[in-house]
């Protein structure tokens, strides 16, 4: 295992290089000279330059390369062009743990809906249940994530009325449907499915009541830090609708990723041996059909982790976030400070990297015959 770790790990190496050469030398093509930029265009020729020598631009381009990689090596990744020149570790210090918040909780508010749908949808495939959830997850990937913002912000921040009675209303039907289930096999042998429906309707319209009682109130715009004096509470509040905005397009690719695979192998001959022995239904779909099912999930789970990382720009503009994605578009990329986008480029690519590499890893928990291999 360890040595497989090694192998992974040292492939990595060359991925990084080509990412830190391809972003320093596109951001070397990009139009403009940054000393005027700094300086503004009345700026004086002798001014300009002088600033060009003392930012090194003066120097051959493989040599601003070499400079900076090395820098880079050592934990230096420049200071920003433009006032106030602060470094850029420490501007990507204050930015990078919202970015890694939202991507977080994005993934995970995805994964927890979308593994029990999936998994509920295949053990009912083709049934009302199954083409409700290919509906609901239709409507989702239709629903860019910029239209998914800003509708979270009207509803949930200026109108959060409609949202609890909407609330109110899908408890109310999905009890309502619960219970009804539950009369029609009453009397048959499964009366412990029949007590299960009924104290499952009670749950739903125990968390209806607690939603409408206690429905927060969201942010429209900032965020509060873990390390703030508002604490825990006032953090999960300010970054909810943002997560989710990211989530709800995960949900619909996770639910039908997962569907296909679950439904191929339930079919699998130890899924229809487990189920002749009489194992519970919750055991072989949980324990026997959901481990094997979940390799193109995991894969598909990391790189969505590595690209939520990258491109929360949009959600960060919308809900006015501190984060990565506003740093390098806002920041480095419009107003042409090129040392920003190299480091957070940088800094995107090696997390990226990284997922993925615990990805790999992941496989050889999941199946014994490559930890065997």
């Amino acid at each position: 295992m360890l040595r497989l770790f090694g192998r992974r790990l040292i492939r990595l190496v060359p991925v990084l290089f080509l990412v830190t050469l391809g972003t320093f030398f596109l951001t070397a093509l990009v139009p403009g000279d940054p000393a005027v930029s700094i300086l503004g265009p009345e700026a004086t020729p002798e001014a300009v330059a002088n600033l060009r020598v003392e930012l090194g631009l003066d120097q051959p381009l493989v040599q601003r390369y070499w400079d900076w990689l090395s820098s880079a090596f050592q934990g230096d990744l420049g200071n920003s062009l433009l006032q106030p020149t602060d470094s850029v570790v420490e501007l990507i210090r204050a930015s990078l743990p919202v970015t890694l918040q939202l991507a977080a909780m994005g993934l995970l508010m995805a994964l927890f809906v979308a593994i029990p749908l999936a998994i509920w949808s295949a053990y009912r495939a083709d049934t009302h249940v199954d083409r409700a959830s290919t509906l609901l997850t239709a409507a989702l990937i239709s629903v860019p994530t910029f239209l998914a913002a800003l509708l979270l912000a009207y509803f949930f921040v200026f109108q959060p009325d409609v949202v609890r009675w909407a609330a109110v209303v899908l408890g109310v039907s999905i009890a309502g449907a619960m219970v009804a289930g539950g009369v029609r096999r009453w009397g048959d042998d499964t009366n412990r499915a029949v007590v299960i429906r009924l104290g499952g309707a009670a749950a739903v319209l125990a968390v209806t009541a607690l939603v409408f009682v206690w429905f927060p109130e969201f942010p429209r715009t900032g965020f509060s830090r873990l390390t703030s004096e508002d604490g825990l509470g006032e953090n999960l509040r300010s970054a909810f609708l943002p997560a989710f905005a990211l989530a709800l397009t995960e949900i619909a690719v996770f639910t039908r990723l997962l569907r296909g695979d679950m439904i191929s192998t339930l079919q699998e001959d130890y899924v229809l041996a487990a189920r002749a022995k009489g194992m519970p239904v919750w055991r072989v779909l949980w324990s026997d059909a959901l481990r094997p099912s979940s390799f193109s999930l995991v894969t598909l789970a990391g790189v969505s982790l590595g690209r939520l990382i990258g491109g929360t720009v949009i959600v960060e503009t919308i809900f006015a976030l501190p984060g990565m994605g506003r740093l390098v578009v806002n920041q480095g990329v419009v107003l042409g400070d090129f040392t920003i986008v190299q480091g957070g480029v940088l800094v995107i690519a090696v997390f990226y990297v990284v997922i993925n590499l615990l990805v790999d890893i992941s496989y050889l928990y999941l199946d014994p015959r490559i930890r065997r291999a």
